[in-house]
């Protein structure tokens, strides 16, 4: 059997999770444009060894053993307004595993933290997101327990951009309070000084003023 589709395969049905699709037979052909009868025998290969489970509904995902075949790799943000710099903490992330999930800030929480209105609302930033190469799931994150939202995504990894206000030991306390002391917290490095989307409205602004 390939190994490489059944790893395809794998990824493929943890990130429907996250996204809240059904993996059935029909969806994992469309998504990944192979006959069902290619990838049937596949599918029942990876049931009979315990990496996926079928309900009976027959819907697919991964059993214990299965979930424990791939690194799951978490970072979140408010990605609003995406420059190279945030496309340069994606691909660093994503280096880490082999799926990698982003949380994106909601709309109250960037108001909360940054004191300024986003310029695009939580929903089109995460399908903006959704859409880098790197990106297997985005998601709206949560407004109070954040820990929540990892307890959904079960993460093995979680990165910090280099000026996220997080503390790693902070960080690693509160979720190892909660279980989770078993998740690795990296501190990604910063692509080019200054460019952050703070830079880049100042620059628009100033572009604007200088133009009118």
């Amino acid at each position: 059997m390939n190994k490489a589709i059944e790893k395809t395969v794998i990824k493929l049905v943890f990130s429907n999770k996250i996204n809240k699709i059904e993996s059935s037979l029909l969806t994992i052909s469309r998504q990944l444009e192979l006959k069902p009868s290619y990838l049937e025998p596949v599918l029942s290969s990876l049931v009979a060894e315990d990496t996926l489970k079928l309900n009976p509904n027959e819907i697919y995902s991964l059993s214990h053993f299965g979930r424990k075949l791939v690194t799951v790799v978490m970072t979140s943000g408010v990605f609003d307004l995406l420059h190279i710099g945030h496309i340069f903490t994606f691909q660093q992330a994503k280096l880490l595993g082999d799926i990698l999930v982003v949380v994106v800030a909601t709309d109250k929480t960037v108001k909360k933290l940054k004191s300024r209105t986003p310029a695009n609302f939580q929903d089109e930033r995460t399908k903006v997101v959704q859409h880098i190469k790197e990106v297997d799931c985005a998601l709206v994150g949560t407004e109070e327990d954040f820990i929540s939202t990892i307890d959904f995504i079960q993460p093995d990894i979680i990165t910090l951009g280099y000026d996220q206000v997080f503390e790693e030991k902070d960080l690693h306390k509160q979720l190892s309070e909660r279980g989770f002391g078993h998740i690795k917290i990296i501190r990604l490095k910063q692509y080019i000084p200054g460019k952050s989307t703070s830079k880049i409205v100042q620059d628009i602004i100033n572009y604007s003023f200088k133009n009118n």
